[in-house]
């Protein structure tokens, strides 16, 4: 899969699906401390929607309704927790961020998730004044979710050194 993948989390006790923008390793920032291999200063590639929508919909069809959990996961940890954009890269630096978001909404409501499970958005906060960031933030509330902002530093002298 290209977007997306799943992640077993024995801390969570849970199975969070991650939806990866950045296929590309390609990041607006670049932090001392980040693990992504071959990273590149840049931005998320184009977006194949239609793509992200066959690999969502088919994992959480193996996590609703397959075996998934039982053939991957350990049993106190069986329950889905949430959907995260995450990945390789700063997800809002992709172009196509609100319609995947508007993609995981309509995954949400197929297998009957909406509003049972978080959506999560993890970024570092470098893009979220822009108009189409915040109408994606606005339409990420709409659906209970969540964003988790990573602070690095409170000065900007600290933030210039890590990022």
């Amino acid at each position: 899969m290209t977007y997306v993948y799943p992640v077993v989390s024995r801390r969570a006790k849970g199975v969070s699906v991650g939806i990866n923008l950045n296929p590309n390793n390609a990041c607006n920032w670049r932090c001392v401390y980040c693990q992504v291999p071959d990273l590149v200063r840049g931005k998320a590639p184009p977006i194949d929607l239609e793509q992200l929508r066959e690999e969502l919909n088919a994992l959480l069809a193996d996590v609703v309704e397959g075996d998934f959990m039982t053939r991957q996961v350990p049993e106190g940890s069986r329950r889905l927790n949430d959907v995260a954009f995450s990945g390789n890269g700063e997800p809002t630096t992709s172009p196509e961020f609100p319609a995947a978001l508007e993609v995981v909404a309509e995954a949400l409501e197929r297998f009957e998730l909406l509003g049972q499970i978080k959506v999560v958005l993890i970024s570092n906060g470098s893009m979220h004044g822009q108009a189409r960031v915040q109408e994606a933030l606005s339409r990420l509330a709409e659906l209970n979710g969540e964003v988790w902002f990573k602070l690095d530093s409170a000065t900007q002298e600290g933030l210039a050194a890590t990022n």
